[in-house]
């Protein structure tokens, strides 16, 4: 990463603690609504980072950007920044305007769709189309959590051409990346937790069986980010790469999360501790778009069907970072 990714990660993180807060988080739970939070993220002009130059935005690349998506999760944001970004990116060049303050999902099929509680419009699939809609959300989600089962289409505002799939791919992608960096925050959490919790004369992380699950839990984190890392290195959502990130985040966020809670007992999940605001949208992530199966088939399928006459050369040429 360069001195200038550093300067751009670093400053969109001190906004996302500036206005992301747990205060606010809860708020949201309680009513959800786009401001206040929605309003002080769009002012900032990180929703352009995708766009090209040539339309007026940052020109930044998927990998330039994926620590701006890790960070989100980090803060248990309840609004579809990241997804917004994506589709400013995708509409542009296409000539389709956006109103300033749309908040925008994806919505491939899925059996729970994160954040469109407060979407304003979404993209869907149709055939070999994807199209933007302005919407209202339909029943909510049981993690309460911004999410919605179902969404009610309205007024189109234009379409371009793409597939389910294309609209799924991206979905996954961007949850995956947002699951991590919730694990990652979750992660912290349960070490600084072991370290100050007293239990028989010594601190929990003094105890053996408590070490060896936080560094399961610390390797299924750090396995699951670079999973997440490797599906954004392309200028494009590659199948293989988004079925390896989707299928690792949602591996991990079992493990992760029960022993997250193991590890703090019952307060972990009381209303008024932190961990569950994370928890709870890691799960609801493991939900959208895909489950590990799912992915799990797509990747076999892509395995099989590849010209590799081993399995490692089949991760090598279609996993490996390029720069590696």
């Amino acid at each position: 990463m360069s001195d200038d990714d550093n300067i751009l990660t670093e400053t969109f993180r001190r906004v996302l603690g500036d206005v992301v807060t747990s205060e606010r988080i809860r708020a949201f739970e309680d009513s959800p609504a786009l401001a206040p939070i929605w309003p002080e993220l769009a002012e900032t002009g990180f929703l352009d980072a995708l766009v090209g130059e040539e339309y007026g935005g940052a020109g930044l690349s998927l990998a330039q950007v994926f620590p701006l998506v890790l960070a989100l999760g980090e803060h248990a944001t309840p609004v579809p920044f990241a997804e917004t970004m994506l589709a400013r990116a995708w509409l542009a060049p296409h000539g389709i305007s956006l109103p300033d303050d749309a908040a925008v999902v994806l919505a491939p099929r899925s059996a729970i769709l994160p954040f469109a509680e407060v979407a304003t419009h979404a993209l869907v699939a149709d055939r070999d189309m994807i199209r933007v809609v302005e919407v209202t959300s339909g029943s909510n989600d049981v993690f309460r959590a911004g999410g919605a089962l179902t969404l009610n289409p309205g007024r189109e505002l234009g379409a371009f051409a793409g597939t389910p799939g294309d609209l799924l791919l991206a979905a996954a992608a961007l949850t995956s990346g947002q699951m991590v960096g919730a694990m990652a925050r979750m992660l912290d959490m349960t070490l600084n937790y072991a370290g100050e919790r007293q239990q028989f004369g010594r601190s929990l992380g003094k105890f053996q069986a408590i070490q060896q699950q936080l560094a399961v839990m610390a390797e299924q984190v750090i396995s699951a980010q670079v999973a997440a890392r490797t599906a954004l290195r392309s200028t494009h959502f590659e199948p293989i790469r988004v079925a390896a990130a989707k299928c690792r985040a949602n591996e991990a966020a079992r493990l992760v999360c029960n022993i997250a809670h193991a590890v703090h007992g019952a307060i972990g999940a009381t209303a008024e501790f932190d961990l569950q605001l994370f928890s709870r949208r890691v799960k609801q992530g493991q939900v959208a778009f895909g489950s590990e199966r799912y992915w799990a088939v797509e990747l076999g399928r892509a395995r099989v069907t590849a010209d590799c006459q081993t399995t490692a050369d089949f991760l090598r040429l279609h996993l490996m970072d390029e720069d590696v």
